[in-house]
């Protein structure tokens, strides 16, 4: 943290400071995450396909390209991996039979010990939690549902450029 001047940093500096801090939390997720998604035997890729399917439910390879960021043929092969390995099912669209659906498949024991591989940090979670008061965690979660809304806003409209 920068030096205070005058016993106090600027509003430049603690902002800054905040975004250092915020991207440091950001990769320690995706490597959190990669470290839970080898413990069940997925890429990180994969882990992260899964969860967008158990959030957002049965959709097509198309559909989950643009949400996920991938292309068709990445698609198709992650669900082929996926599928061998009993975490999806593809199933005909019962309002289009010519299309195929993907959703995520329930399985008690993975889901189990994806909880168990969590447990600890939901459980420091929580502690840290404990020590706020609910004013200060009503402003905590305005701003964290709020950078939510603008990462996916800026991240979409990645998603829509072609790539350089």
């Amino acid at each position: 943290m920068p030096e205070p001047v005058n016993g106090k940093i600027s509003r430049a500096e603690l902002v800054e400071e905040l975004n250092q801090a915020i991207q440091r939390q950001g990769t320690l997720t995706v490597l959190f995450t990669h470290a839970i998604a080898q413990h069940i035997g997925l890429s990180a890729t994969e882990f992260e396909f899964c969860d967008v399917l158990r959030h957002e439910g049965k959709r097509s390879a198309g559909e989950l390209a643009k949400l996920c960021g991938l292309s068709s043929g990445g698609v198709t092969g992650m669900v082929d991996r996926l599928e061998r390995a009993g975490m999806v099912r593809r199933e005909p669209d019962a309002k289009d039979r010519r299309k195929v659906l993907v959703e995520a498949i329930h399985n008690r024991a993975k889901e189990q010990t994806i909880r168990d591989l969590y447990s600890p940090l939901a459980r420091a979670f929580y502690e840290l939690m404990d020590s706020y008061s609910e004013d200060e965690l009503v402003l905590i979660l305005d701003f964290v549902r709020r950078t939510t809304t603008m990462t996916e806003t800026i991240r979409e409209g990645l998603s829509n450029k072609t790539p350089a």
